[in-house]
C-alpha cells in the first residue's frame, strides 16, 4: 500500500476522488502539509508547491499499485525528474492542525521546471483549502 495526501480534485467529495477513490476504503485521516496552494490558469484543479509554512489542508489515503499508477497517470507523472510531468511526486511531512508532524505521504507537487507550468501558475488560495475554495466560487 501506498500513502498518498490528496489536497485538490481528489478529497472526498469532489470529481475525481467520485471518480478514483471512493468505493476503495481509501480515507485514512485528515492532515496538512506545508506550503501554498494555487490557481492554475483556466483548470479547475489546484497546484500545490512546497514554499512558505502554511498549512495546507487535505486527506491521507492508502492505495494500493495499480490505483498509485492510475493517480500517476491522472497527474501527468511520468517518473521522477521527468521536465514534461505536470506534478511531481514527493515524499513529504504531513502534519497535525498544531503543526506537529503525525506522517509521512507521497504528494503530487506542481512541477515549476516545466516551462509551460510557469505560465499557468495562478494566484494563491487564501484558505489554504481547496474543497472551501470551491465552495467559495460555488463550484461544487
Amino acid at each position: 500500500m501506498v500513502k498518498i495526501f490528496v489536497y485538490g480534485t481528489l478529497r472526498k467529495g469532489v470529481y475525481n476522488y467520485e471518480r478514483y477513490l471512493k468505493g476503495k476504503d481509501t480515507y485514512r485521516y485528515n492532515g496538512y502539509i506545508k506550503g501554498s496552494l494555487k490557481t492554475i490558469k483556466e483548470k479547475i484543479y489546484p497546484a500545490f508547491l512546497p514554499e512558505g509554512s502554511n498549512l495546507v489542508i487535505g486527506e491521507i489515503h492508502e492505495v494500493d499499485e495499480t490505483i498509485a499508477k492510475t493517480l500517476d497517470e491522472l497527474e501527468c507523472y511520468f517518473g521522477k525528474n521527468n521536465p514534461d510531468n505536470e506534478y511531481n511526486k514527493e515524499l513529504l511531512d504531513v502534519y497535525n492542525q498544531d503543526g506537529e508532524k503525525i506522517d509521512q505521504a507521497y504528494v503530487y507537487v506542481f512541477n515549476m521546471t516545466n516551462p509551460i507550468n510557469k505560465t499557468i501558475i495562478g494566484d494563491e488560495i487564501e484558505c489554504h483549502d481547496y474543497v472551501e475554495h470551491l465552495k467559495n466560487i460555488k463550484a461544487i
